[in-house]
């Protein structure tokens, strides 16, 4: 029975609240998941945006990019907005059997590791130019906070779209994630975490072909943002 009537029970909630969760593009699903995301952030992780969050645009293309620490990053980031965000993600996760399905509907991108995958990069700077938002990890992986300091600490997929798209790239630094190996745990445990969110930016010459090293100086330039954002957190005793 109660099988039957949790599940009646929320899918009504959903068709009550749909009008009020819809973003420029969110289908039923996409309310729905976004329902479920705001409540697991929070209530279950008691997240809190610093400052204030105003920096997404309300329409147009927009960049999103945070450090990565957890499996819980993602869904903390959709949070800043009632936007869909279009997340890059790793191939191998976004073929996990039973999940390829949802991660389709979700609009997830899937990517190489390797970074060499031309195909990711058009249908995400097909949807940048389609006015529409991507989400990703410059660090490619889950890494310690530490790690950020590294010189090789970014990839330069996020320096790439946002030079060639022109849309502003807002960095992000979250804090206080569950931080595992494990992307399950990451997602299960619950925390207290904290979104840093810095002013967008912007870069010269945008919406060019641009140089490796063009790519490379914007790559950096946004590797430093996130650096400032978590030298702006860790003092912080919350």
């Amino acid at each position: 029975m109660v099988l039957v009537v949790l599940p009646a029970a929320l899918i009504a909630l959903c068709c009550l609240l749909d009008p009020f969760l819809r973003g420029p593009e969110a289908t039923f699903i996409i309310s729905v998941s976004r329902l479920l995301t705001t409540s697991y952030c929070r209530v279950y992780h008691q997240l809190k945006v610093i400052p204030r969050n105003d920096h997404v645009p309300d329409s147009g293309p927009f960049i999103l990019v945070a450090n990565h620490t957890s499996g819980a990053d993602a869904p903390l980031i959709g949070y800043l907005t009632n936007r869909w965000i279009h997340y890059l993600m790793a191939r191998e996760y976004h073929e996990t059997f039973g999940m390829h399905w949802f991660f389709n509907a979700m609009g997830a991108i899937p990517v190489n590791r390797d970074g060499n995958d031309l195909r990711a990069t058009r249908s995400a700077l097909r949807m940048l130019k389609e006015g529409k938002g991507i989400g990703l990890f410059p660090q490619g992986g889950i890494r310690t906070p530490e790690e950020l300091e590294g010189e090789d600490a970014a990839k330069m997929g996020a320096a790439l779209f946002a030079l060639w798209s022109g849309a502003p790239l807002i960095p992000v630094y979250i804090k206080g994630a569950p931080a595992f190996d494990s992307i399950l745990l990451g997602i299960i445990c619950p925390s207290r975490s904290r979104l840093y969110v810095g002013e967008p930016l912007t870069f010269e010459d945008a919406g060019k072909r641009p140089s490796r090293e063009k790519i490379e100086d914007a790559s950096e330039k946004i590797l430093e943002a996130i650096r400032l954002l978590k030298e702006e957190a860790d003092p912080e005793n919350d």
